[in-house]
């Protein structure tokens, strides 16, 4: 796009040089030289147009031609309207992008009525106001993407693999099931209290998919916050003693959800892991 602009400035100061430094007919309504000037432009930019949008196969060059004329032929003093142009190429790029990334089909026509509300009122937001709105895009363009990933054959597939994973396990002598569905076997009991949300606990683990292939692990004990892990791992650090030493089966939408954690983890991926407590981090004095 920076190329691009370059040729179009570059053939506005060729035009303005002609104008500027040419005395007669030639400039103000034609004449040789004018035309000589406008076909040279008209060949160059041509061609450089030509190579940066050949780059994308979708465009049809003959579209291009007419796109280019109505914007010669417009009225160039109504610069509202031009203006107005420049904006709807800018917003169809980005629902185009928008569609691709988080296949979500913006409702134009719904759009268009916020889009007059908000350009036709007597005030406008304030720049509070506006960050919110942003912030409130970014949550719902997450929820888009999720969505979209959840629907996904591979997500779906997962999904199915993990619960039968988990109803198998359940089944098993030693595992106990919770209330919000992840399932675990104490392997060495711990001693002391249960650790809270305010604990920052050391925890030794080693991360699996459920066909026993390792992901992660912890080379030496780490600390986690409940508040900064996955509600499954949450759920389990909260059931544990310091000592403790736990398989536990995380759901997927206890885990890391529609969303996975690429190249990793998988949408709606069940995980394995092997949980010790070492004990509490020690506060700093």
């Amino acid at each position: 796009m920076k190329k691009i602009l370059s040729y179009v400035l570059v053939g506005a100061m060729a035009i303005g040089f002609v104008a500027c430094n040419e005395k007669g007919g030639n400039t103000a309504e034609g004449g040789p030289l004018a035309d000589s000037v406008s076909m040279n432009i008209g060949e160059l930019m041509g061609a450089n147009f030509k190579q940066q949008l050949a780059m994308d196969s979708t465009i049809k060059m003959e579209e291009v031609i007419k796109g280019v004329e109505a914007a010669l032929k417009a009225d160039t003093a109504n610069h509202g309207f031009m203006a107005g142009q420049q904006i709807g190429n800018q917003i169809m790029g980005m629902f185009q992008g928008m569609k691709q990334q988080y296949s979500l089909q913006i409702n134009e026509r719904k759009f268009m009525e916020a889009f007059k509300k908000a350009l036709l009122a007597d005030s406008t937001m304030n720049q509070e106001q506006m960050m919110q709105k942003n912030m409130d895009i970014e949550s719902q363009l997450k929820r888009a993407q999720a969505e979209a990933k959840a629907k996904d054959p591979k997500a779906i597939k997962n999904k199915k693999d993990g619960e039968e994973f988990l109803a198998k396990k359940a089944k098993e002598a030693g595992y106990q099931k919770t209330p919000s569905g992840i399932v675990y076997k104490v392997i060495t009991e711990g001693k002391g209290e249960n650790f809270t949300d305010k604990d920052v606990v050391m925890v030794n683990y080693v991360g699996k998919h459920i066909d026993g292939k390792e992901f992660d692990s912890s080379k030496e004990p780490v600390p986690f916050q409940t508040s900064q892990v996955v509600p499954g791992f949450a759920e389990m650090i909260k059931l544990m003693k310091p000592g403790m030493k736990v398989e536990v089966i995380i759901p997927g939408d206890l885990a890391y959800g529609p969303e996975g954690r690429e190249p990793t983890i998988g949408s709606n991926e069940t995980l394995v892991f092997e949980m010790e407590t070492v004990g509490k981090q020690e506060q700093k004095k």
